[in-house]
């Protein structure tokens, strides 16, 4: 830069900081045009250090403040040449706002006050004639550029918003020559400074070439030309799926209609980026037919049936780890290989999971991990948004068909995976949208798990999905769990008024009963073997109706499935036994379930920490850490459970030796503790928690069989050997 060039710099700082004299503001108005904007632009080359500079001595904000106020001074002054010095500070201001607002966690209502004032400068000062002299191609850039933009009128220009790393503005042309038919343009400048950092630089340049109407589909707004510092566009109508969600959230959705939602950006979006791939395979040597930088900011829904349309694609330096603001804001939904500056074919799969567990939890993960709530939700869901958002891209999609190549991607399969993921989504009780009945469904012993699971299994039946084997499977045992507990419910709850107050057995009803049991037995063991069998329904339906260990080796694995089945009659021995044998059985036969329940919980505990002590030797960073296995305190049921089944024993012997007598008290006690800690507290208030984070630890068992079978987990013992169990899980090795 001239020496002229640093006099006004420091001219315009000093204007700034309201320290010019009358004679330096003279200075300035009489200066040049070139002038002007190389001094402008040495401030704007700097504009962090003076910020930080200015801030540190007069607070936060007061940069941008104070030159809004020196626009507002020098107004009142006549200044005839272009570009006027007031337009220049309105944009260093401009530049000042969007950069402070880079650095803050943003909410919609202080990206709508940044938005109103940046409009309010465009109007209040001659922005658009610097703009004009500060961002016009340099010499060595093409006449091509250089012809469209004298053609653009900048008189005209107004705000339209703000990007990661520009600003986007309304342009027309003053005739309809190089620029085509369009009469409203976008155009998108890069702030200072980051438009002198050469990969930024060199990416907006190319962006035309890149991405124009000879390279991409009419999915993309097609740039019709590019600078290192700008870029020029058809203006888009529509809303940006940011905006769309923004109102969603408003109306504060129940999970059904985050579903719906989900489903419909979902798939809207896949048909978008198949588009974008032109309907073939997506491969890594071909980063034009991927987006690379997908977040809601970045797709715009264009009014009518027009569909879905991409602005802004290619990677964002900014997130690429070398600017120090790689893990603010939208970054989240750029995977992890663009963020290392590689890519992948399912690069763009990751940002769309990111942007489904928006919809669906009401906000991004900013830790990598599906959200509780969904694999809560539906266990279904959340297993595919696993897929999706694998860190690393080998071990991403590997439950979709035909994704054995990490090579090469065809859409059209993840398509049909995620369908049918939401399509089964629909089924669960929590996805209706009338609160009676997901009420109903959490509090009743079934919990309406056959119709679900019926209507999952239909789906997967018409699609021929590789998981319609184990699907039916699960689907037999929830019938046979259901069947006992309607058993069980007939041959204990439907009794007299006489049944309760008198001295009738229930037994008098059955031949092969024996004739001399006491009526304290006998009612002993029907409310017994009815809270048992309300028990055994719930926890069988709510939390293992869908968990299965099949996929993991070993006879241990084999005998937690056992009993993991065995589980789904577990409540019938105490109807067989004690209500229709004999009576005085009701707790030994108690005791003995709650000791299988036990060893139950226990071998669930034992693997869930197995595969995710595998899952993470396989480097599955959606397994989650075996500090965080369990919801609810899962990992303490097993021993809280081997206490009841204890002192269910010692009322049992107590009871038979004569040393306890009080029968009608502990059959109160005991149903009091199972009605009101395990079936409301455990079963109702923790049961789908506990289910989805069991399911999502299985579910990573599929993972890990599947990267087994590729032999790219070669190195990772499995199954992992047991070396210490305590009551707070297990360790493996």
């Amino acid at each position: 830069m001239a020496p002229s060039a640093e006099r006004l710099a420091r001219l315009l700082l000093k204007e700034i900081s309201a320290s010019a004299t009358p004679e330096e503001t003279a200075r300035l108005l009489a200066s040049g045009a070139e002038e002007r904007t190389q001094g402008t632009e040495l401030v704007l080359l700097q504009i962090l250090d003076r910020i930080a500079d200015h801030d540190a001595s007069r607070g936060e904000g007061a940069f941008a403040d104070d030159c809004q106020a020196a626009v507002s001074r020098l107004q009142a002054l006549p200044d005839e040449t272009d570009p006027p010095v007031t337009g220049l500070l309105a944009l260093i201001c401009l530049n000042a706002t969007l950069l402070q607002r880079r650095f803050e966690t943003l909410t919609h209502a202080s990206v709508r006050r940044v938005d109103e004032f940046c409009a309010a400068l465009f109007r209040q000062a001659r922005l658009g004639e610097a703009i004009k002299h500060l961002y016009r191609p340099a010499s060595g850039e093409g006449s091509r550029e250089a012809g469209i933009w004298s053609e653009l009128d900048f008189g005209a220009l107004s705000y339209h918003k703000a990007g990661t790393t520009s600003f986007i503005t309304v342009a027309t042309p003053r005739t309809l020559g190089l620029t085509g038919t369009h009469a409203k343009l976008a155009l998108k400048c890069v702030l200072f400074p980051w438009n002198k950092l050469g990969t930024i630089a060199k990416a907006t340049e190319d962006y035309a070439r890149t991405y124009g109407a000879d390279r991409t589909t009419d999915v993309v707004v097609q740039p019709i030309a590019s600078s290192s510092r700008w870029i020029l566009m058809p203006f888009q109508r529509g809303r940006t799926l940011h905006e769309d969600l923004i109102d969603f959230e408003a109306s504060a959705p129940a999970m059904g209609e985050r579903l719906a939602k989900a489903r419909e950006v979902g798939l809207g979006l896949l048909r978008a980026l198949d588009d974008l791939a032109a309907n073939e395979p997506i491969t890594s040597t071909m980063p034009h037919r991927q987006h690379l930088d997908l977040s809601p900011n970045n797709i715009i829904l264009a009014p009518g049936d027009s569909g879905i349309r991409f602005i802004d694609l290619g990677r964002n330096h900014l997130y690429s780890r070398q600017v120090g603001i790689a893990e603010h804001d939208d970054s989240v939904y750029v995977s992890p290989e663009v963020k290392n500056r590689g890519v992948a074919p399912s690069s763009d799969v990751y940002s769309l999971g990111v942007i489904l567990i928006r919809i669906l939890s009401g906000h991004p993960p900013r830790d990598g991990l599906v959200p509780d709530a969904i694999w809560e939700f539906s266990p279904a869901l959340g297993r595919v948004l696993d897929d999706f958002v694998e860190e690393n891209p080998r071990n991403r999609l590997l439950l979709v068909d035909g994704s054995d190549d990490p090579q090469q991607l065809d859409l059209r399969p993840v398509q049909d995976f995620f369908t049918l993921a939401c399509d089964m989504a629909a089924q669960e009780p929590e996805a209706d949208l009338r609160w009676r009945n997901r009420w109903f469904a959490r509090m009743l012993p079934a919990s309406r798990e056959v119709k679900a699971q019926y209507r999952q299994w239909l789906l997967m039946r018409r699609s021929r999905a590789d998981r319609y084997r184990t699907s039916s499977y699960l689907l037999f045992y929830s019938l046979v769990a259901t069947g006992c507990w309607w058993f069980i419910a007939t041959r204990t709850a439907l009794f007299s008024v006489g049944d309760l107050i008198g001295d009738l057995s229930l037994n008098q009803a059955v031949s092969f009963a024996p004739k001399d049991m006491s009526g304290k037995d006998v009612m002993a063991a029907t409310i017994t073997a009815f809270t048992q069998g309300l028990l055994g329904a719930k926890f069988y339906q709510t939390i293992l109706a869908r968990l299965t260990v099949r996929k993991v080796p070993g006879p241990l694995a084999r005998v937690t499935e056992v009993l993991i089945r065995v589980m789904a009659i577990i409540p019938l021995p105490a109807t067989l036994l004690a209500v229709m044998w004999q009576p005085w059985l009701w707790a030994w036969v108690g005791a003995v379930s709650a000791m299988l329940v036990t060893l139950t919980h226990w071998l669930i505990t034992v693997h869930a920490n197995r595969i995710s002590a595998a899952g993470s030797a396989a480097g599955l960073s959606t397994v989650p850490s075996m500090e965080r296995v369990f919801a609810r305190g899962y990992e303490q049921w097993w021993w809280t459970m081997l206490l009841y089944a204890v002192i269910l024993a010692g009322i049992a012997f107590g009871l038979q030796v004569g040393w306890l007598r009080d029968t009608y008290a502990y059959v109160l006690g005991l149903t009091i503790v199972s009605i009101g800690i395990h079936y409301i507290s455990k079963l109702v208030t923790a049961g789908h928690a506990i289910r989805g984070g069991l399911a999502r630890v299985f579910s990573a068992a599929e993972r890990i069989a599947i990267l087994k079978a590729r032999g790219e987990a070669a190195g990772v013992p499995w199954p992992l050997k047991v070396r210490g169990v305590s009551a707070g899980g297990m360790r493996a090795g």
